[in-house]
């Protein structure tokens, strides 16, 4: 039976859990919580302070977009060897977003992979 919890309750226990001591399975009993959902709450508090900082809104993705979608590109102009190396770069990206990093080039020129997920890859 899958429950969803606003991220406020979930910093609030995470917070007395984890700064006011407060035991684990008696909060989990308190809240009607399962002891495994509650203990996966712990970890990510502890990993990142700030992880239920965001608001109750619920989403689907964990990264903004950085540019909008836009249909005003116009492609009618480039040749068709410009098309898909175009098309190629974008599949590129695709596949790069979809494992779950960015590639940058770094200070000096070479690429550097930065991963923006908290999630397990799996």
């Amino acid at each position: 039976m899958n429950s969803v919890y606003s991220t406020s309750l979930k910093k609030k226990l995470c917070e007395d859990i984890c700064f006011n001591h407060a035991s684990t399975i008696n909060t989990a009993r308190l809240y009607n919580i399962p002891l495994k959902t509650l203990e996966k709450w712990i970890t990510a508090f502890n990993k990142d302070v700030h992880c239920f900082d965001s608001s109750d809104e619920p989403s689907s993705f964990d990264f903004k977009f950085i540019k909008d979608i836009s249909s005003d590109d116009d492609y009618s102009n480039l040749s068709n060897d410009d098309l898909k190396k175009l098309l190629m770069k974008k599949d590129i990206e695709i596949a790069r977003l979809k494992k779950g990093y960015l590639v940058k080039e770094g200070g000096t020129g070479e690429k550097v992979f930065i991963t923006f997920s908290k999630k397990n890859s799996k």
